[in-house]
């Protein structure tokens, strides 16, 4: 009998060697959006064979086993000037990233980058949303918009961004990839029915956009209705908007109904408790609130506007944007329906099944290699 010998295995790739920008994780931005996108993606792609990740980052900044540290200081954490510092300092940092793919996770891309160059879209909101506090914010995307044409790719967080990239900085469709987000294991059914008074929730950090004040009139028609739900919000309120935000609750219908918490560290437990999830964001790049508390059992009502739709799929009651009366009608019926709000519960878990941090680690690895061959 002849043995023939086995056909060798077909040769490995090499990993994508990748610096990943996680400034963002240090400060208060860690618990941003951004921060969360940067957080669990880091914390994936650590797993993974087929790419090493090297990150910028802080001293103070947590960072998965598996990603090592290229050490960056800064002496600003907050705000404009501090964004001013790290573009200035990162300059100089992307002069070395020899042989690697430079990820750019936040919102200001680089001005030079001597690499193969990823760069994530998360929203044009300053653009496209008329709220003065944005006024210095939009000055900056007017300004460094263009630059994400020279990303060898642009990620997309939702088919909604990539169509606003493509819209206002004149992107490349070719040159432009819609990975999604995941979602967090902690944010699970608590299997009981929520225990104490009843409320409906409104989860996000305070902005014009966010809608709150659509919120505070939602739930005072539900006490017109006779329900006795409170609203809980729970989200930081910056000191510079604490004013405004005060203002807007003091105008609301029912002012004594409304619960402020701001910061949450555990924002399952807020979820798990709510009957019902109001989504009265009026624009969103994704819209990590919707899905969080779909994958923990609880039904969800939306304004149809920007990425909602597209997240939430069928899994939620999308009314017209803007229509308080819709969105409260829609509330009530969730709250007097137990039949139909177990249905939007079981569909909510369904949809959010299908957002995980694995898959988008997968997609972006594979976006990675791909940049760094092509390059």
């Amino acid at each position: 009998m002849i043995r023939r010998p086995m056909p060798a295995p077909p040769p490995q790739a090499p990993a994508a060697e990748v610096l990943f920008d996680a400034n963002q994780l240090s400060g208060q931005l860690g618990w941003s959006g951004i921060g969360t996108y940067e957080r669990h993606l880091l914390g994936a792609l650590a797993g993974r064979q087929d790419v090493r990740v090297t990150a910028l980052a802080r001293d103070d900044a947590e960072l998965p086993l598996g990603i090592a540290r290229r050490r960056i200081t800064r002496f600003l954490t907050e705000g404009r000037v501090a964004s001013c510092e790290h573009e200035t300092r990162r300059a100089f940092e992307l002069l070395r990233p020899a042989g690697m793919v430079f990820h750019n996770p936040s919102i200001h891309p680089p001005l030079v980058v001597r690499a193969p160059w990823v760069q994530t879209l998360h929203d044009v909101i300053p653009l496209v949303y008329d709220d003065p506090s944005l006024a210095v914010l939009r000055q900056r995307f007017r300004r460094f918009g263009p630059r994400y044409r020279r990303a060898d790719m642009v990620i997309a967080v939702s088919r909604h961004a990539a169509g606003e990239g493509e819209r206002w900085f004149g992107l490349d469709p070719a040159r432009v990839e819609v990975v999604y987000h995941g979602i967090g294991p902690e944010f699970t059914p608590s299997g009981e029915p929520p225990a104490g008074p009843p409320y409906v929730s409104v989860v996000g950090e305070y902005a014009r956009r966010k809608g709150f004040d659509k919120a505070f009139e939602v739930v005072a028609a539900m006490a017109e209705a006779g329900l006795p739900h409170r609203l809980v919000l729970a989200g930081r309120i910056q000191s510079w908007l604490q004013g405004e935000f005060d203002r807007t609750l003091r105008a609301a219908p029912r002012p004594d109904l409304v619960e402020v918490r701001g910061f949450v560290p555990d924002l399952a437990e807020v979820y798990r408790g709510a009957e019902v999830h109001l989504m009265t964001s009026r624009y969103e790049g994704f819209g990590f609130p919707a899905l969080e508390a779909m994958a923990c059992g609880v039904p969800v009502v939306a304004f149809a506007n920007s990425s909602v739709p597209e997240v939430v799929g069928d899994a939620a009651i999308v009314v017209p944007d803007g229509d308080v009366q819709a969105m409260a009608a829609a509330a009530i019926r969730l709250v007097k329906e137990p039949a139909l709000r177990a249905e939007y519960s079981h569909a909510g878990l369904e949809r959010a099944r299908q957002f995980s941090w694995e898959a988008s680690a997968a997609a972006h690895a594979e976006i990675y290699r791909r940049v760094a061959e092509r390059c």
